[in-house]
């Protein structure tokens, strides 16, 4: 999927002319857009810098005369004890097996008393550089086996941050950590240990600025991630952020792979018409109102794929009451969208408006729905004090 993404987002900067001259226009409404009956608001169409050594000139190092200092200053890494695996860089990705692990330390965690955690377990020592969320993400297990992983905020089972049996993850400050991929064991005392694949990934809000995200952007974007990961509203790391408070002539919408820090795809993405108060290619007002041809702000979940009056879509479900939790009674969803091409970005200068649809590219937009459809998240964002003050998802 990421070599999938990376393709199709570098094609993006090829240009061809459109055949017509004119914008193309809005088609009657279609009621397969509809969650509901013919009530709702469907889209429509158009509408670290370090220093190169080589030059540096200062020579104070230089060992020119016996000063009495240490030639060598530099500090010694600590060791990694035995028994233990340390990470110390992102993404890290290990390949291990409780079968012959040797540690059986931990039989219960205080954020799953009830689950038999009593078989082997193989321990992390995790060493965080910096704050920002801190996925961890359990493939390739053998056959029969049944790992779940747990991260703590000390080496101590009543410590435990988070645990999920394939996903687990926190916001967290710099710091060490300990992750534990640990065997769980049937009421009949069988233990299901095997081998797997667990990928430790940090998003950052650097990281996230290095990519294009304003840090006011990011810094939310992964607050709101965290929140709803608490709260239990996603089931994968898989997450679109959309900054709404960029022109629509710039890829505002990322696609981001938290499990491994990574960025699948940078998108155009249309807004609504009524969100523009002025220029059209700016989105100044939000609302959860039906008929108001508004986008609506805050956190979102993926629903399911249909087939709708342009294609492949995808219903969404508003998760912040008040602000966007009419979005499917309004029959907003991510569609496909010619408006979102680059062609016709760079010709027109802004994506075309829909009813308030987070339209993407046609070409891209069944990848995405892909990537999202049933429990990925979807968070829109921009600097409003109303609804900043009322989400549940800021801090």
């Amino acid at each position: 999927m990421i070599l999938l993404f990376s393709t199709m987002t570098a094609s993006l900067g090829c240009f061809t002319t459109p055949e017509d001259d004119v914008r193309p226009s809005r088609p009657d409404r279609d009621t397969e857009d509809s969650a509901t009956d013919d009530t709702g608001d469907t889209a429509a169409e158009d509408s670290d810098t370090g220093t190169d050594d080589t030059a540096d000139t200062d020579d104070t190092g230089a060992d020119t005369e016996d000063t009495g200092e240490p030639e060598d200053t530099a500090v010694e890494p600590e060791p990694c004890p035995d028994g233990l695996v340390c990470v110390t860089t992102f993404p890290y990705e290990h390949v291990s097996t409780t079968v012959s692990a040797t540690l059986d330390d931990f039989d219960s965690y205080d954020c799953a008393t009830t689950t038999d955690e009593s078989g082997a377990e193989v321990l992390y020592r995790v060493d965080v550089p910096e704050d920002g969320f801190l996925a961890l993400s359990l493939s390739d297990l053998s056959s029969g086996a049944d790992i779940d992983v747990h991260l703590l905020a000390s080496r101590d089972a009543g410590d435990c941050i988070d645990r999920g049996h394939e996903l687990s993850g926190s916001l967290v400050e710099a710091g060490r950590y300990w992750v534990v991929a640990d065997t769980w064991v049937t009421s009949g005392g069988d233990e299901k240990d095997g081998a797997y694949t667990l990928t430790f990934g940090l998003t950052t809000v650097p990281a996230l600025e290095a990519e294009g995200l304003a840090a006011e952007f990011a810094d939310d974007a992964l607050y709101a991630f965290d929140v709803a990961w608490g709260n239990g509203d996603a089931d994968r790391f898989q997450y679109a952020v959309t900054d709404f408070s960029m022109h629509s002539s710039d890829q505002r919408q990322w696609l981001l792979d938290l499990t491994d820090g990574s960025v699948l795809a940078e998108l155009y993405v249309a807004h609504g018409e009524g969100s523009s108060s002025g220029n059209s290619g700016e989105a100044d007002t939000f609302s959860n109102t039906d008929n108001s041809h508004q986008s609506s702000l805050g956190m979102m979940r993926g629903g399911e794929e249909y087939t709708g009056t342009y294609g492949a879509s995808m219903r969404i479900d508003g998760l912040e009451s008040g602000y966007n939790d009419n979005v499917r009674d309004r029959a907003i969803v991510l569609h496909p969208w010619e408006g979102s091409r680059a062609e016709y970005v760079s010709r027109w200068g802004e994506t075309a408006e829909t009813w308030g649809c987070p339209a993407l590219d046609d070409r891209l937009s069944a990848d995405v729905i892909d990537v999202l459809a049933d429990g990925g998240l979807l968070f829109f964002w921009y600097p409003d004090t109303d609804w900043r003050s009322g989400s549940g998802y800021l801090p």
